[in-house]
């Protein structure tokens, strides 16, 4: 279980600190024995799947084609900068649960415990 926590810190101390527009930001997380918390910013548009299936009792209204092109740029921009050189993390999870829109609707990548980092050989 130690090396598990160990490993798991590790994680996600090198994902926190990932900074871009278009990701979610970890505010702070708390690992102790069984009890694991991620505080991230507060996304008040939700997801894009929410956003885009109208999920009944959702109170936005359907995407312009200007705010769908703004979605999908934010979406790829994040992706590209997680797949760069430079951050070098293979995101495994991408679906439109996981694309978060803020007040603007820019959107942001989240959820990255299905990803992983890699190293050059």
């Amino acid at each position: 279980m130690y090396f598990w926590n160990r490993f798991l810190q590790a994680k996600v101390k090198y994902l926190g600190q990932l900074l871009h527009l278009n990701l979610v930001q970890l505010i702070r997380y708390c690992l102790e024995d069984k009890q694991r918390l991620l505080v991230y910013e507060f996304m008040p548009c939700g997801s894009l799947e929410i956003t885009y299936l109208g999920v009944r009792g959702s109170y936005f209204q359907p995407l312009s084609w200007s705010s769908w092109l703004k979605v999908a740029l934010g979406a790829a921009k994040g992706l590209s900068f997680l797949h760069g050189a430079k951050a070098k993390v293979i995101y495994r999870d991408c679906k439109t649960s996981n694309a978060l829109l803020d007040s603007d609707y820019n959107a942001k990548l989240s959820d990255f415990r299905a990803s992983q980092g890699w190293t050059d050989r």
